[in-house]
């Protein structure tokens, strides 16, 4: 299931556009909140980055995987920080300034969370470890994330010296990111069919239960931990939403063109699903009345 030339030049232009209108988002004033109130944004990053890959580890195994379609799961487990859940957390009536403040944080750590993530849970499945000649190229992927931090921080500067720019590029991001998944669905969907109709239920089971099993245990941390209602649902909103367009990237960018279309199954059956159980969740979150 290999992109296309077209496909493949236009990803890292999307990419570009997506990390640029994220950077777009963070202001001086997101920094100090953070600063002001740093405990309830610490509780969801330990959420998103000690669930989601914990989750992707365990149901790699327990679905008994192929290495590459493992690997694909637990690195759309480790890019935490999906570019939708803040305003589907505005939906649902959750802390938008927490949300928005775990996006940051989740953002800037990842330049280190992920290759550690990686490195502890991809040993099952790779190299000798796991019986398979498959590598992780940290250096790659660690690379492709300084490259992407670029964008990052111009954006970052964009804000600061024109907030109706800065909005006009995080729209455009916004767009860039939802494109980005689109061409690559709708491709790969209109080239490989049949190719998709033969893949086993447990690789759709893994890609279908990510989402939904990371709301969940975000919701409960956050419970756990005596986080208020409009905070517990930002931080579920934002446990179980991935960055889709970013586990793309690092496939892309990192990995030699012969193992990147296995690798890439489970990020796109996560990206199909993410956006309708997201909604739902939001949907519900909303008809219930916030009890504090």
């Amino acid at each position: 299931m290999n992109l296309s030339n077209t496909e493949s030049l236009m990803m890292p232009v999307f990419m570009f556009l997506l990390m640029l209108g994220m950077g777009s988002t963070l202001s001086t004033d997101s920094f100090r909140q953070l600063l002001k109130q740093p405990a309830p944004a610490l509780i969801g990053l330990l959420s998103q980055y000690g669930w989601m890959p914990l989750i992707s580890m365990i149901l790699a195994l327990a679905l008994d995987l192929s290495p590459p379609i493992a690997l694909g799961l637990i690195i759309t487990g480790c890019v935490a920080g999906g570019p939708i859940s803040n305003f589907f957390t505005y939906i649902a009536r959750g802390d938008l300034s927490l949300s928005i403040s775990m996006t940051v944080i989740s953002t800037l750590s990842g330049f280190v969370m992920i290759p550690l993530m990686l490195l502890i849970y991809t040993a099952l499945f790779t190299g000798v470890a796991g019986n398979s000649s498959l590598e992780i190229p940290h250096g790659k992927i660690i690379a492709t994330l300084l490259v992407i931090i670029i964008p990052v921080a111009l954006g970052i500067v964009l804000r600061r010296r024109s907030l109706i720019w800065a909005r006009r590029m995080e729209h455009a991001g916004s767009i860039a990111g939802f494109a980005m998944i689109v061409i690559i669905v709708a491709g790969i969907l209109f080239r490989h069919s049949d190719t998709l109709m033969q893949i086993d239920a447990s690789v759709y089971l893994a890609g279908f239960l990510l989402a939904p099993t990371g709301f969940v245990l975000g919701y409960l941390s956050a419970l756990a931990m005596g986080l208020a209602g409009a905070q517990r649902r930002a931080v579920s909103l934002e446990t179980g939403s991935q960055n889709v367009p970013l586990a793309l990237a690092i496939i892309l960018l990192s990995f030699p063109p012969e193992v990147q279309p296995e690798i890439m199954i489970v990020p796109i059956l996560y990206g199909v699903t993410v956006v309708p159980f997201t909604a739902l969740l939001a949907w519900s979150f909303r008809r219930i009345p916030d009890k504090g």
